[in-house]
């Protein structure tokens, strides 16, 4: 009896986008990438939030546009976030003020694309962030270092202090190391780095991984 080719699994992402045309070329770009895609597109805010809180839901990427017509995508980049925190999220839009950017980091974004940049392919773009990076257009690049370089020696005496262990890991994930990755390089069990990830959080009073970088380039802890 010949054995059964097994199917590659199904992903699924989920593309916040009002204009029609644009949704449609970030689906193609997504099912470039990989493994079949199965694409959620959602033209406003009011429809991604109701797919988050289907019950059966399932995701592996969110692609979300600032510029909706009904709600402000921090919003939905914040509810994406809650229901599924394990989800990378990334920015795909012609917003590109600092606060607005700063803000869908915080929210839970880890990267962040500008419309028609060519700096950085949407697909690279996309296969970046699935790989565990944080892609973002290098024309937001100089803002966010010009963001990062506004702490000041007292925000820096406000943060509770850090272990060696928690700063060595800290320069893992800034490097693109897994937690696993980590773990192996630390000599310790993948608990203990998600304990003091937990830790990591706490103390610096973020809730993903791209914040909790964010706010230790701030401070100069990296």
């Amino acid at each position: 009896m010949p054995s059964a080719i097994p199917f590659p699994a199904l992903r699924q992402v989920l593309v916040v986008e009002d204009d029609p045309y644009f949704q449609r070329a970030v689906g193609e770009a997504v099912v470039q990438v990989g493994t079949p895609w199965l694409v959620h597109g959602c033209s406003t805010g009011t429809a991604a939030l109701a797919f988050c809180k289907a019950p059966a839901a399932g995701l592996d990427l969110a692609l979300v546009d600032l510029g909706l017509p009904d709600l402000d995508g921090i919003e939905v980049i914040r509810a994406v976030h809650v229901r599924f925190p394990a989800v990378p999220i990334m920015v795909i839009s012609s917003v590109c003020a600092e606060t607005r950017v700063l803000s869908a980091i915080r929210a839970g974004a880890l990267g962040y694309l500008l419309k028609g940049d060519s700096g950085i392919s949407m697909t690279r773009a996309i296969e970046q962030i699935l790989a565990g990076n944080y892609p973002i257009s290098p024309k937001l690049a100089r803002c966010l270092f010009k963001l990062a370089g506004q702490g000041s020696a007292a925000d820096a005496t406000a943060l509770p202090r850090l272990t060696s262990k928690e700063t060595e890991l800290l320069g893992l994930l800034a490097d693109g190391k897994s937690y696993s990755q980590a773990a192996e390089r630390m000599g310790v069990a993948l608990s203990t780095v998600q304990s003091y990830i937990r830790n990591l959080y706490r103390k610096l009073d973020v809730h993903s991984q791209t914040q909790a970088l964010l706010r230790a380039r701030e401070h100069g802890l990296l």
